[in-house]
Protein backbone atom coordinates (compact mmCIF):
# COMPACT_ATOMS: atom_id res chain seq x y z
CA UNK A 1 0.00 0.00 0.00
CA UNK A 2 1.13 3.53 -0.79
CA UNK A 3 0.35 6.53 1.40
CA UNK A 4 0.41 9.91 -0.35
CA UNK A 5 0.99 12.93 1.87
CA UNK A 6 0.67 16.62 1.05
CA UNK A 7 2.18 19.02 3.57
CA UNK A 8 1.34 22.69 3.15
CA UNK A 9 2.05 25.79 5.19
CA UNK A 10 -0.84 25.18 7.58
CA UNK A 11 -2.18 21.70 6.86
CA UNK A 12 -1.39 18.06 6.16
CA UNK A 13 -3.49 15.74 3.99
CA UNK A 14 -2.76 12.01 3.80
CA UNK A 15 -4.49 9.15 1.99
CA UNK A 16 -3.99 5.65 0.64
CA UNK A 17 -3.29 5.65 -3.10
CA UNK A 18 -4.13 2.74 -5.37
CA UNK A 19 -1.36 3.00 -7.97
CA UNK A 20 -2.82 0.25 -10.12
CA UNK A 21 -6.17 2.01 -10.53
CA UNK A 22 -4.69 5.48 -10.27
CA UNK A 23 -7.04 6.73 -7.58
CA UNK A 24 -7.29 7.85 -3.98
CA UNK A 25 -9.06 5.53 -1.54
CA UNK A 26 -11.62 8.02 -0.27
CA UNK A 27 -12.30 6.41 3.09
CA UNK A 28 -8.63 6.82 4.06
CA UNK A 29 -8.35 10.59 3.46
CA UNK A 30 -7.18 12.43 6.58
CA UNK A 31 -6.80 16.21 6.93
CA UNK A 32 -5.39 18.16 9.84
CA UNK A 33 -4.64 21.85 10.39
CA UNK A 34 -1.59 23.04 12.25
CA UNK A 35 0.38 26.11 13.27
CA UNK A 36 3.60 26.24 11.19
CA UNK A 37 5.29 28.20 13.99
CA UNK A 38 4.46 25.63 16.67
CA UNK A 39 7.11 23.57 18.43
CA UNK A 40 8.83 20.82 16.45
CA UNK A 41 7.28 18.18 18.71
CA UNK A 42 3.71 19.39 18.17
CA UNK A 43 4.13 19.65 14.40
CA UNK A 44 5.70 16.20 14.16
CA UNK A 45 2.91 14.74 16.31
CA UNK A 46 0.23 16.12 13.96
CA UNK A 47 2.09 14.93 10.87
CA UNK A 48 2.72 11.45 12.26
CA UNK A 49 -0.84 11.01 13.53
CA UNK A 50 -2.27 11.96 10.12
CA UNK A 51 -0.11 9.37 8.36
CA UNK A 52 -0.97 6.73 10.96
CA UNK A 53 -4.68 7.42 10.56
CA UNK A 54 -4.46 7.22 6.76
CA UNK A 55 -2.61 3.89 6.98
CA UNK A 56 -4.94 2.24 9.52
CA UNK A 57 -5.31 -1.48 8.86
CA UNK A 58 -2.16 -1.61 6.72
CA UNK A 59 0.97 -3.27 8.09
CA UNK A 60 3.46 -2.75 5.24
CA UNK A 61 3.35 0.54 3.38
CA UNK A 62 5.39 3.15 1.52
CA UNK A 63 5.02 6.88 2.17
CA UNK A 64 5.50 9.60 -0.45
CA UNK A 65 5.48 13.14 0.91
CA UNK A 66 4.96 16.34 -1.08
CA UNK A 67 6.81 19.00 0.88
CA UNK A 68 7.49 22.72 0.30
CA UNK A 69 11.09 23.88 0.27
CA UNK A 70 13.78 24.60 1.08
CA UNK A 71 14.22 20.92 1.94
CA UNK A 72 16.83 18.22 1.37
CA UNK A 73 14.45 15.86 -0.41
CA UNK A 74 16.91 13.02 -0.88
CA UNK A 75 17.93 12.81 2.78
CA UNK A 76 14.71 14.10 4.32
CA UNK A 77 16.22 17.05 6.20
CA UNK A 78 14.27 20.28 6.76
CA UNK A 79 16.13 23.40 5.60
CA UNK A 80 13.38 25.97 6.13
CA UNK A 81 14.55 29.26 7.59
CA UNK A 82 13.13 32.75 7.12
CA UNK A 83 10.23 31.48 4.97
CA UNK A 84 7.53 32.08 7.62
CA UNK A 85 6.93 28.39 8.34
CA UNK A 86 8.45 25.36 10.07
CA UNK A 87 11.51 27.24 11.33
CA UNK A 88 11.52 25.04 14.44
CA UNK A 89 12.15 21.97 12.26
CA UNK A 90 15.32 23.37 10.73
CA UNK A 91 18.10 20.77 10.56
CA UNK A 92 15.92 17.86 11.70
CA UNK A 93 16.03 14.58 9.78
CA UNK A 94 12.30 14.21 9.18
CA UNK A 95 12.75 10.96 7.25
CA UNK A 96 14.48 9.27 10.18
CA UNK A 97 11.92 10.62 12.64
CA UNK A 98 9.02 9.33 10.53
CA UNK A 99 10.69 5.93 10.12
CA UNK A 100 11.02 5.54 13.87
CA UNK A 101 7.52 6.78 14.68
CA UNK A 102 5.79 4.82 11.91
CA UNK A 103 7.85 1.66 12.38
CA UNK A 104 8.95 1.41 8.74
CA UNK A 105 12.40 1.51 7.07
CA UNK A 106 13.72 4.86 5.83
CA UNK A 107 13.81 3.42 2.29
CA UNK A 108 10.00 3.17 2.45
CA UNK A 109 9.80 6.97 2.70
CA UNK A 110 10.45 9.50 -0.05
CA UNK A 111 10.07 13.27 -0.18
CA UNK A 112 9.27 15.35 -3.25
CA UNK A 113 8.94 19.05 -3.85
CA UNK A 114 5.22 19.90 -3.72
CA UNK A 115 5.13 21.55 -7.16
CA UNK A 116 6.98 18.59 -8.67
CA UNK A 117 4.57 16.14 -7.02
CA UNK A 118 1.58 18.10 -8.37
CA UNK A 119 2.80 17.81 -11.96
CA UNK A 120 3.81 14.16 -11.58
CA UNK A 121 0.31 13.33 -10.36
CA UNK A 122 -1.35 15.14 -13.26
CA UNK A 123 0.94 13.50 -15.83
CA UNK A 124 0.51 9.97 -14.49
CA UNK A 125 -3.18 10.06 -13.60
CA UNK A 126 -4.76 13.34 -14.66
CA UNK A 127 -4.81 16.09 -17.27
CA UNK A 128 -1.41 15.18 -18.77
CA UNK A 129 -1.84 11.43 -19.26
CA UNK A 130 -1.55 11.63 -23.06
CA UNK A 131 1.43 14.00 -23.15
CA UNK A 132 5.18 13.57 -22.78
CA UNK A 133 6.41 17.09 -22.01
CA UNK A 134 4.65 19.52 -19.74
CA UNK A 135 4.94 22.58 -17.57
CA UNK A 136 3.14 22.66 -14.21
CA UNK A 137 2.26 25.90 -12.45
CA UNK A 138 0.64 26.09 -9.02
CA UNK A 139 -0.56 29.45 -7.73
CA UNK A 140 -1.18 29.88 -4.04
CA UNK A 141 0.60 31.85 -1.34
CA UNK A 142 3.61 31.45 -3.62
CA UNK A 143 4.27 30.30 -7.17
CA UNK A 144 5.24 26.68 -7.87
CA UNK A 145 6.82 25.72 -11.19
CA UNK A 146 7.86 22.33 -12.53
CA UNK A 147 8.62 20.59 -15.80
CA UNK A 148 7.89 17.02 -16.89
CA UNK A 149 10.12 15.35 -19.47
CA UNK A 150 11.82 11.96 -19.88
CA UNK A 151 9.03 10.40 -17.74
CA UNK A 152 9.79 12.43 -14.62
CA UNK A 153 8.77 15.72 -13.03
CA UNK A 154 11.36 18.19 -11.78
CA UNK A 155 10.94 21.31 -9.66
CA UNK A 156 12.15 24.46 -11.43
CA UNK A 157 11.81 26.93 -8.51
CA UNK A 158 11.25 29.74 -11.00
CA UNK A 159 8.82 31.49 -8.70
CA UNK A 160 11.63 32.68 -6.47
CA UNK A 161 14.52 32.57 -8.94
CA UNK A 162 13.10 34.04 -12.13
CA UNK A 163 13.60 37.84 -12.43
CA UNK A 164 10.39 39.64 -13.37
CA UNK A 165 9.60 43.36 -13.52
CA UNK A 166 10.93 44.84 -10.25
CA UNK A 167 11.33 41.52 -8.43
CA UNK A 168 10.82 37.82 -9.09
CA UNK A 169 7.89 35.99 -10.66
CA UNK A 170 6.29 35.07 -7.33
CA UNK A 171 5.99 38.76 -6.44
CA UNK A 172 3.49 39.19 -9.31
CA UNK A 173 1.87 35.75 -9.60
CA UNK A 174 0.58 34.68 -6.18
CA UNK A 175 -2.28 35.19 -3.76
CA UNK A 176 -0.25 37.78 -1.87
CA UNK A 177 0.10 39.81 -5.06
CA UNK A 178 -3.72 39.95 -5.39
CA UNK A 179 -4.01 41.12 -1.78
CA UNK A 180 -1.25 43.70 -2.16
CA UNK A 181 -2.52 45.08 -5.48
CA UNK A 182 -6.11 45.44 -4.29
CA UNK A 183 -4.96 47.33 -1.21
CA UNK A 184 -2.83 49.64 -3.37
CA UNK A 185 -5.90 50.48 -5.46
CA UNK A 186 -8.55 50.70 -2.74
CA UNK A 187 -6.89 50.85 0.67
CA UNK A 188 -8.92 47.76 1.62
CA UNK A 189 -7.44 44.46 2.81
CA UNK A 190 -8.87 41.25 1.37
CA UNK A 191 -8.00 37.65 2.23
CA UNK A 192 -7.33 36.48 -1.31
CA UNK A 193 -8.46 36.19 -4.90
CA UNK A 194 -11.80 34.63 -3.94
CA UNK A 195 -13.13 38.08 -3.04
CA UNK A 196 -12.16 39.39 -6.48
CA UNK A 197 -13.86 36.49 -8.23
CA UNK A 198 -17.09 36.97 -6.27
CA UNK A 199 -17.11 40.72 -6.96
CA UNK A 200 -15.78 40.68 -10.50
CA UNK A 201 -18.97 41.84 -12.18
CA UNK A 202 -19.80 44.71 -9.82
CA UNK A 203 -16.35 45.91 -8.73
CA UNK A 204 -14.19 47.84 -11.19
CA UNK A 205 -11.09 47.31 -9.06
CA UNK A 206 -11.52 43.53 -9.06
CA UNK A 207 -11.60 43.56 -12.85
CA UNK A 208 -8.58 45.86 -12.93
CA UNK A 209 -6.57 43.53 -10.70
CA UNK A 210 -7.42 40.49 -12.83
CA UNK A 211 -6.53 42.40 -16.01
CA UNK A 212 -3.07 43.15 -14.62
CA UNK A 213 -2.68 39.59 -13.33
CA UNK A 214 -3.49 38.31 -16.82
CA UNK A 215 -0.65 40.42 -18.21
CA UNK A 216 1.74 39.18 -15.52
CA UNK A 217 1.06 35.49 -15.95
CA UNK A 218 0.98 35.74 -19.76
CA UNK A 219 4.40 37.38 -19.73
CA UNK A 220 5.81 34.72 -17.41
CA UNK A 221 4.28 31.73 -19.19
CA UNK A 222 5.31 33.11 -22.57
CA UNK A 223 8.97 33.25 -21.53
CA UNK A 224 8.76 29.93 -19.65
CA UNK A 225 7.26 28.30 -22.75
CA UNK A 226 9.88 29.79 -25.05
CA UNK A 227 12.57 28.19 -22.92
CA UNK A 228 11.08 24.70 -22.47
CA UNK A 229 8.64 24.22 -25.40
CA UNK A 230 6.04 22.00 -23.65
CA UNK A 231 3.13 20.18 -25.27
CA UNK A 232 0.81 21.09 -22.40
CA UNK A 233 0.67 23.58 -19.53
CA UNK A 234 -1.27 22.53 -16.43
CA UNK A 235 -2.28 25.16 -13.89
CA UNK A 236 -3.26 24.26 -10.33
CA UNK A 237 -3.96 25.93 -7.01
CA UNK A 238 -7.23 27.57 -5.98
CA UNK A 239 -6.74 30.39 -8.48
CA UNK A 240 -7.19 27.85 -11.29
CA UNK A 241 -10.90 27.88 -10.45
CA UNK A 242 -10.95 31.45 -11.80
CA UNK A 243 -9.38 30.39 -15.10
CA UNK A 244 -12.11 32.11 -17.13
CA UNK A 245 -10.69 35.45 -16.02
CA UNK A 246 -7.10 34.91 -17.20
CA UNK A 247 -6.85 31.88 -19.52
CA UNK A 248 -7.90 33.91 -22.61
CA UNK A 249 -4.89 36.20 -22.19
CA UNK A 250 -2.51 33.24 -21.80
CA UNK A 251 -4.01 31.47 -24.83
CA UNK A 252 -3.53 34.62 -26.90
CA UNK A 253 0.14 34.65 -25.88
CA UNK A 254 0.58 30.93 -26.62
CA UNK A 255 -0.99 31.34 -30.07
CA UNK A 256 2.20 33.10 -31.18
CA UNK A 257 4.05 29.75 -31.12
CA UNK A 258 4.11 27.61 -34.23
CA UNK A 259 3.49 24.39 -32.30
CA UNK A 260 0.09 24.05 -30.62
CA UNK A 261 0.39 24.18 -26.84
CA UNK A 262 -2.55 22.95 -24.77
CA UNK A 263 -3.51 24.99 -21.70
CA UNK A 264 -5.62 23.28 -19.02
CA UNK A 265 -6.41 23.56 -15.35
CA UNK A 266 -5.75 20.69 -12.96
CA UNK A 267 -8.31 17.90 -13.05
CA UNK A 268 -7.06 16.16 -9.89
CA UNK A 269 -6.88 19.36 -7.81
CA UNK A 270 -5.62 18.63 -4.28
CA UNK A 271 -5.30 14.92 -5.08
CA UNK A 272 -2.58 15.62 -7.66
CA UNK A 273 0.20 16.14 -5.09
CA UNK A 274 -0.93 13.10 -3.06
CA UNK A 275 -0.75 10.87 -6.13
CA UNK A 276 2.43 12.40 -7.50
CA UNK A 277 4.16 12.00 -4.14
CA UNK A 278 4.00 8.22 -4.55
CA UNK A 279 4.40 8.31 -8.33
CA UNK A 280 8.03 7.25 -8.14
CA UNK A 281 6.88 3.75 -7.21
CA UNK A 282 4.49 3.38 -10.17
CA UNK A 283 7.24 2.14 -12.51
CA UNK A 284 8.51 -0.46 -10.07
CA UNK A 285 4.93 -1.60 -9.47
CA UNK A 286 4.55 -2.23 -13.19
CA UNK A 287 7.79 -4.20 -13.21
CA UNK A 288 6.60 -6.43 -10.38
CA UNK A 289 3.44 -7.22 -12.32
Amino acid sequence: MYIGVDIGGSHITAAQVDLQKGEIIGSSVTRSKLNPHDSAENILDIWTNAIKKASEGVQTFFVGIAMPGPFDYENGICLMQNVNKYENLYGLNIKQIFAERLGIPTENICFRNDSEAFLEGEMLFGAGENYKKAIGITIGTGLGTSIYENNAAKDMAMGINYPMLAGVAEDYISTRWFVKKYKELTGETIEGAKFLVENFEKDTFSRQVFAEFSENISLFIGEFTEKFLPEIIIIGGNIANASDFFFPAIEKSLAKHEAKITLVKSCLNEEAALMGAVGLWKESLGTEQ
